[in-house]
Parts: C-alpha cells; structure tokens; sequence
C-alpha cells in the first residue's frame, strides 16, 4: 500500500525556525495582511498546504519534490547547527559554509517571492547556450529528446513546480569562484536575539534578486535571532551600530509577502510601529538600501 501523500508543507524549516522562538518553542507572529499578532509555534506556521505536490502523468498525487528537500536539509543540519553554536572565537569552516550555501540556494527558490518567477524558468529549461544547458533531457543513447517532447514536459505543472529544485545548482555550474566568495561571508553574533525572521528571510541587494548566478553573492540572512550572516563584496570588518537591529528586521518585514515572527512581542509591536512611518511617508522602497548602506559605510 502506497503511503499517504503529506500536505503541509514547510517553505521554512521548522528546524530553522526553532532558531527565533522562545524557552516554550514558540514565537509572536506578524500578519502584513490582517495587521495582527498571534503567539504560536514553528509547526503551524510559514507553510503552504500542498505547496510541493504533484499530479504524476497517471494522475495520482505524489510529494517526492517535499521529500528532497527534507533530504537536502537533513545533510545540511549538522553544519547549520555548527554555525549556530559557534562564537566569534571560533570561526565557521569552509565545509560548513558549503552545506550553508547549498541550504540557502535551495531555499531561496523556494520562498513565497520567488515561486512564481520560478515557475516560469521552467519554460527555458531544454535549451542550449543558457543558464539552465547543465540540465539536459537525453534518451537511453545519451541523445537529446525530440523538441516535441521536452515541449509537453515544460507544460506539465509537475515540470514547472520540480524546476525548483533545478535552478539552485546554477552558481555552482556557472561561477566557478562560488566557493571563493564564502571567504566574504561574515557572522555577526549578538547575546540576547535580536533578529527577527520573516518569509523572505533573505534579503539581496538591489538588482540581483532574479539573478541565478549573483542572487546570493551579496545579501544578509538571519541564521537565528542571535547570528546573522552578512555577504558583501566589500567584507565587513567592523562592528555596526545597534541602529542597524532595526533596520534589518523593518527590512525583514518588508520583504515578508505575509508574516514575520520574533520570540518578543514588544519589540515586534515596536518595529511594526515604525515600518507603518515608512509605509505613511511612501519610503518603504528606501528601506532594504539604507540598510546595505549601513553595512557599507
């Protein structure tokens, strides 16, 4: 007998998001639409339901796309865990890195504001001389498939919702200095937590948000609410000023499609409080590069 298909799906990891709870593992969540809190826990929110199933050509259901990513995440915990232990005394190796970036490419892709765009990728796939010509459909000789039928798998919602797991690997094929780059990456460590995490945890600089190859090459993201990881193309070699706490999680907030969540209530009802002063004066789009500005300074 065939297993159940899941449903709830998580486009942020409960494991991950235990990073921002509190001592009970739960945290106050903001609600961008209804403009409300709630206090709840990882398991009952940042998902979708059936957000990873498909309709196979038979007609039947499966969820194979949610059991790769548990699969993926499951080989990056061990190093995300790493990092979230460590220190500023105790530097974060390269390999734990590596399992970081694999981690964050996929879920990048995967976040509430890059579905949609994802999806339409899918209809580039198949075709020589672009970003996608490591991914090739062949036949059992090694030849490639009639253009007919690569056309009705484009078409397939299956194909569109798989090409997900597909556009992550584009760094790794295309920039051969991806690795190189980790060496600009700094963790920035604070006693009590202070970050707050959102459903679009990682915040890009300017133009590159739909670049598959530079997305990620200079962007901060919350590992928890007491570290941050910075990447920019000039390394942060300084401490930032305690303004900069709330100007990363009104960025945070921000970038949210939906909902943001920290362990502290009060703090979150006074960030929202100041968000709505960027949202009266009409300079929301002003807060993601006052914030790079802040860490370029």
């Amino acid at each position: 007998m065939n297993k159940n298909t899941s449903r709830k799906h998580h486009y942020l990891p409960r494991h991950y998001l235990k990073g921002f709870t509190d001592d009970r593992n739960r945290f106050y969540v903001y609600d961008k639409q209804k403009d409300k809190i709630f206090y709840t826990s990882p398991d009952t929110t940042f998902f979708q339901n059936n957000l990873n199933t498909v309709t196979l050509p038979n007609g039947s259901s499966s969820d194979f796309l949610e059991e790769l990513y548990t699969d993926l995440e499951n080989r990056c915990w061990r190093s995300f865990d790493m990092i979230r232990k460590s220190t500023f005394k105790n530097p974060v190796s390269l390999l734990d890195k590596m399992h970081l970036f694999l981690f964050l490419l996929f879920l990048y892709w995967r976040l509430p504001n890059n579905i949609e765009f994802a999806e339409k990728l899918s209809q580039k796939a198949f075709l020589d001389n672009n970003e996608f010509d490591y991914f090739r459909l062949v036949n059992k000789s090694g030849e490639n498939a009639p253009k007919g039928i690569a056309e009705i798998i484009k078409k397939s919602s299956a194909f569109k919702r798989s090409f997900r797991q597909i556009i992550p690997f584009v760094p790794l094929f295309k920039d051969q200095d991806w690795a190189v780059k980790l060496e600009n990456w700094r963790f920035l460590y604070t006693e009590k937590s202070w970050s707050m995490v959102g459903d679009n945890p990682i915040i890009v600089k300017g133009g590159n948000v739909h670049d598959f190859v530079n997305c990620l090459e200079e962007f901060v993201f919350p590992i928890s609410g007491k570290i941050l990881l910075v990447s920019i193309n000039n390394p942060l070699n300084k401490g930032l000023p305690p303004e900069f706490t709330v100007q990363l999680n009104t960025a945070i907030i921000e970038k949210a499609q939906r909902f943001a969540a920290c362990n502290n209530k009060d703090f979150l009802e006074a960030l929202i409080k100041h968000y709505k002063f960027y949202i009266q004066y009409g300079k929301t789009n002003a807060i993601i590069p006052d914030m790079f500005e802040m860490l370029e300074q």
